[in-house]
């Protein structure tokens, strides 16, 4: 629109530079009425056009206005696309763009530069600029507050705006969640580094004791299982005693490791030694 009324030689009317003509002081009536005609002419034209540019809802509001500077004040102040909402949405739009499938580059460049186009004309702060990069990295939970700095006028500092953030996050409890999954964390991989998940017996973590490959069997000597899980171990009598096993030695008969009847081993056999067997041939 403003290049269309510069090429018509009509936006210093929009501006305010050319007003309302009025009489000089040796000029006719008759020619101060056709500057006059001339510029309200040009002036209602302006008001058409400004009219037909723009939907229902908004052109039934000039009614109020006589000028076209007035309309495009009211314009300017009512849909104005500056301050930190505005520049929020441009950051925001062009982090979240991506090339379509099938989209050309020079088509994707098309989506991006009227966004690049826009933030470089953004007369804004650093400071602001960092509590827009703040603003957007937040959390859902900080919807209300984000919404709040955005539209407040004057624009909130970085610093205070951090403030209400802080006061945000206390209110909400936000803080305390946050130490309870770093507390939860912690213990976690302090657990897991302390060696609590690592296999008794070779100190590997990808499998347990049970299980361990290396473990020996006190029953039949083999790898990879411990007494309880032996394929060879007679089962479990009903009435909870184990079935004895006999040791023989060469030039002898066989001796039972258990010599008590009822006697229930807690945690396997008995290991019988030569001793022990010289004492109970005695």
């Amino acid at each position: 629109m403003k290049s269309f009324l510069i090429g018509r030689k009509l936006w210093r009317i929009v501006t305010g530079d050319i007003t309302t003509p009025t009489k000089q002081q040796d000029e006719t009536d008759d020619r101060f009425a056709d500057r006059l005609e001339d510029w309200d002419s040009k002036n209602h034209q302006i008001i058409t056009w400004f009219r037909n540019t723009s939907i229902p809802s908004i052109h039934i509001q000039f009614a109020d206005y006589n000028t076209a500077k007035e309309i495009w004040d009211f314009l300017s102040n009512r849909y104005k696309t500056t301050g930190l909402a505005h520049y929020f949405q441009l950051w925001t739009t062009l982090h979240n763009l991506k090339q379509e499938s099938g989209q050309s580059v020079n088509d994707f460049l098309a989506q991006v530069q009227p966004i690049w186009n826009q933030i470089s004309q953004a007369k804004i702060s650093e400071d602001h600029l960092h509590l827009i990069q703040v603003l957007m990295a937040l959390r859902p939970e900080y919807e209300d507050v984000r919404a709040s700095l955005l539209h407040r006028h004057p624009l909130p500092t970085l610093d205070m705006s951090v403030q209400e953030i802080i006061f945000e996050e206390t209110r909400l409890n936000l803080d305390k969640t946050l130490n309870s999954e770093i507390a939860l964390a912690t213990t976690r991989a302090s657990y897991q580094k302390s060696g609590k998940n690592a296999c008794k017996n070779c100190n590997q973590t990808n499998h347990v004791f049970a299980h361990c490959p290396t473990i020996e069997c006190r029953y039949c000597h083999a790898t990879g299982h411990i007494l309880e899980n032996c394929p060879i171990r007679p089962p479990r009598p009903k009435n909870g005693a184990f079935k004895p096993k006999t040791i023989s030695t060469p030039g002898s008969t066989a001796v039972s490791a258990d010599t008590t009847e009822g006697f229930i081993p807690t945690e396997g056999p008995t290991v019988i030694t030569m001793s022990d067997l010289e004492a109970l041939l005695k």
